[in-house]
């Protein structure tokens, strides 16, 4: 055989190897992904301001300036108006006098990139918006989450490439409150892109500090909101008529719209979170017909049915038939490592294309809570999601919990590796500069959880506080209610960090915990799929 002919035929065989290694751990290093604390100038960068002395708002993060014109904006629930925390009221939302669920506002942005941004400079961008609060528990925080939508004076939309991501008319405002460290979403967002590879939206995230009705409201992130576009998820558009469509679907709760619930056989049979249902979020409620809500309910359940029938041990390869496997191995391991434990209960997103017959897991969506930043302590040391949802069956298949394996290893050596995120977590830090002290002159009383409600606070749990109980016992009537009580009061103060600093010690320690725990157990991940948990469905 001639050299040229072996040499073409090695070559051939390497690229080869390189491509199945690309598809099966997925390509993180081709995601192309803004990050703007590393791409944006930070105050050093910027040295003193030539326009101002100081005297005003002078901040090299973005600005976005919004007028109500008086305006109540709506969206709060009514138990947070009235201090009455019931689940009817917390259902319950505050409109506007005639019923309105939002209200006109203007919107300037003004984002000089390579220089100071101050209140008074020439905006980048003008409109229009539609502006409500948004969120689940959110709502109840001081510092709401908000949604604008942006039209022009016909109330026509108006899309518009805010802070550089893609032109769009809708969008999210995230108030971290609850998150202390200012950063979960913008972080796991920008990291979660990565870990999900190239063609899989997550949604671009941006700092800026918010003014409304000329009060300054402190640091928020700015994020593109799910929608099917080519910039964004991708999908094959639904046209009038049709009789099978593309779709976006999200299980939630408490905040449902009624009219894009739909029942599918996992709502029937129980297999989903109480409380939580499946929502068509695309095609919007305009184009849901009766055969399109039909058909996306039937497309859900014809793979819950393979997913809770023991077909799923008999040919445990068939699941790729019925959904993407990277994208729910990389889903998987993203929300697992993370600790999200809203997954499959609330804000959890699954899409389809017409073109294709499998449904792919994401977009990716809410990480304020990640991290241990619940209401109730997560635990470091155990698998969190997989007894959840669909990944409770997937974990069935030896192949599913193979390459859950496989692509975590891979992932540890560059994208999720501790030094990576520690650095990453310190240069966001250190990049937002003064806008953290600015935030918290605003906000910095939530760190005293006896001044927020206990919607917005880490609470205990009956255990912790049965355990403070037993430690008082045989005290005096009135002792023992006192020492409970300073007890109780310590614990609360011990789980909510004091200082922007004591936030992230703790967000950082959980993480580096958490990686270390996966680091040495994710093998264990294996037990889920051993044919000892099914012997009764092989044998059958």
């Amino acid at each position: 055989m001639r050299r040229s002919t072996i040499y073409f035929i090695t070559s051939f065989v390497i690229l080869a190897v390189i491509a199945l290694v690309l598809i099966t751990f997925g390509a993180d290093d081709d995601v192309q992904r803004h990050h703007q604390h590393l791409e944006s100038p930070s105050e050093a960068d910027l040295g003193p301001c030539l326009d101002c002395n100081f005297n005003e708002l002078c901040t090299h993060l973005p600005l976005i300036i919004i007028d109500t014109f008086g305006a109540e904006i709506p969206g709060r629930p009514i138990a947070f108006i009235e201090g009455i925390y019931t689940a009817d009221l917390r259902r319950s939302f505050h409109t506007g006098p005639n019923g309105e669920t939002e209200i006109e506002v203007s919107v300037s942005v003004i984002d000089n990139q390579n220089n100071w941004n101050h209140e008074s400079d020439i905006p980048t961008h003008e409109s229009l918006a539609m502006m409500r609060i948004r969120g689940n528990s959110s709502r109840f925080f001081d510092k709401p989450n908000y949604r604008i939508s942006l039209i022009d004076p016909d109330a026509e939309d108006n899309p518009l490439p805010l802070l550089g991501m893609a032109a769009h008319t809708e969008w999210a405002l995230h108030g971290p409150f609850l998150d202390k460290t200012l950063m979960r979403n913008y972080m796991w967002m920008n990291i979660g892109a990565e870990v999900m590879g190239p063609g899989h939206f997550v949604p671009e995230v941006r700092f800026f500090e918010l003014i409304l009705n000329g009060d300054y409201q402190g640091v928020y992130v700015l994020m593109e909101t799910i929608r099917p576009d080519h910039h964004r998820v991708n999908l094959n558009r639904y046209r009038e008529g049709m009789p099978a469509t593309s779709y976006i679907a999200r299980i939630d709760t408490f905040t449902h719209t009624p009219d894009r619930m739909v029942n599918t056989l996992a709502s029937y049979t129980y297999r989903i979170e109480r409380g939580s249902s499946w929502e068509i979020r695309y095609p919007g409620l305009s184009q849901q017909s009766e055969s399109v809500r039909d058909y996306v309910a039937r497309s859900i359940s014809y793979t819950e049915r393979y997913l809770f029938s023991p077909e799923i041990v008999w040919d445990s390869r068939a699941y790729q038939d019925y959904v993407d496997a990277d994208s729910f191995v990389n889903f998987f391991i993203i929300n697992e490592f993370i600790a999200n434990n809203d997954l499959w209960s609330g804000s959890t997103y699954i899409n389809k294309d017409i073109r294709n017959p499998r449904i792919t897991a994401g977009p990716l969506w809410d990480f304020n809570n990640v991290m241990d930043n619940l209401f109730l302590s997560m635990p470091v040391d155990e698998f969190i999601l997989a007894n959840r949802g669909w990944f409770d069956r997937l974990m069935m298949c030896p192949d599913f919990t193979d390459r859950v394996i496989r692509r975590w290893h891979s992932l540890r050596e560059r994208t999720l590796s501790e030094e990576r995120l520690i650095d990453y977590m310190q240069d966001v830090e250190d990049w937002l500069g003064s806008a953290v002290d600015r935030n918290f002159e605003v906000w910095g009383y939530s760190f005293d959880p006896f001044q927020v409600s206990p919607m917005a606070r880490r609470r205990s749990t009956h255990a912790e506080r049965v355990a403070i109980a037993h430690l008082y016992e045989g005290m005096s009537e009135e002792a023992y209610e006192a020492a409970i009580r300073q007890a109780r009061d310590d614990l609360l103060r011990e789980m909510n960090p004091a200082s922007f600093e004591l936030a992230m010690e703790q967000s950082r320690d959980f993480m580096i915990e958490r990686g270390r725990f996966l680091d040495n157990h994710i093998e264990a991940l294996r037990q889920y799929s051993h044919p000892s948990r099914h012997a009764q469905w092989i044998l059958e």
